[in-house]
């Protein structure tokens, strides 16, 4: 009787209309990577993709999940030495099972886990982790990978009116501070740039990180160092983008790879936040920051 019904997705729909993405959004699932430095665990939200051409109705939804389901258990089983292969296996699946399909696409949500040094001590800390790629019939290949961290700033400009209004020195003169939320992507065609060098390009662009644990020697220490090193939103962007980018050039990426990056501060003095954004190909990054 299976084998009679109708495949209604394989049917002409009313209006001849393509769709760019038909899918399942939101699977939550743990997966473990047995990777070069040992067993890996990933708790993940992940939305699968395929395009539509205009004469089929719809897709058999019940394929993507076929797909995770597959790959995850073959994760399990030590196929896959990280997430990015992981989820490049996905797409190539989803392409076999949508023979209509000229493009897969896989987004990721995870957290990826680093440790901050304060006096001494390591204290652990957690960044938002997005991945995505985008695997097309012909063999061609697109990969996103960004970060978001939040860290502390301190205002410059009001520092610096404090300085010449009390005749104190810049570094030891009050300002307001705060938390701000720095996120950065890069996509990149074949190769994909390391979590890890979007983390250390984030933390290093604020006044300073900020820390889960601090006793009170350590909270001294950390705003002495980011009254020294106070930056507006817009400074945020900037370093980001120089410290990123050069990260990415020394490490032989090509100047199409794009960079997106921005920065929102959750102003301390004032009832609303500021934002800082920029997108940019490498090769324009490198060019501006040589230039200057």
């Amino acid at each position: 009787m299976m084998n009679d019904m109708p495949e209604l997705q394989e049917t002409e729909p009313e209006l001849l209309i393509a769709i760019d993405r038909v899918g399942v959004k939101g699977v939550r699932r743990r997966i473990t990577i047995d990777s070069p430095i040992g067993p890996l665990f990933y708790d993940v939200e992940i939305d699968v993709f395929v395009d539509l051409p205009r004469d089929l109705r719809g897709i058999h939804m019940s394929r993507n999940m076929e797909v995770i389901l597959e790959a995850i258990d073959e994760a399990r089983q030590g196929h896959y030495v990280s997430l990015e292969k992981l989820f490049e296996a996905v797409g190539r699946k989803l392409l076999t099972k949508h023979k209509h399909a000229r493009k897969a696409e896989i987004v990721v949500r995870t957290t990826y886990y680093y440790e901050e040094n304060i006096n001494g001590k390591k204290v652990p800390e957690a960044a938002d982790v997005y991945l995505s790629i985008s695997i097309w019939r012909d063999g061609n290949i697109e990969w996103t990978v960004g970060v978001s961290l939040e860290g502390m700033t301190v205002c410059p400009s009001a520092q610096a009116t404090y300085s010449v209004m009390e005749k104190t020195e810049l570094h030891k003169s009050p300002s307001h501070s705060q938390r701000a939320r720095l996120s950065i992507k890069v996509t990149t065609c074949r190769r994909i740039a390391r979590i890890e060098w979007l983390v250390n390009a984030a933390r290093d662009a604020f006044s300073s990180p900020t820390y889960s644990l601090l006793k009170r020697m350590d909270e001294y220490l950390v705003i002495k160092k980011a009254f020294e090193k106070p930056r507006l939103v817009e400074d945020l962007v900037r370093y980001a983008l120089h410290y990123i980018a050069t990260k990415l050039s020394n490490e032989g990426f090509p100047g199409n790879t794009r960079i997106f990056v921005e920065a929102e501060s959750y102003e301390s003095i004032h009832p609303y936040n500021v934002y800082a954004c920029r997108e940019a190909l490498l090769s324009e990054v490198l060019k501006e920051v040589q230039q200057g």
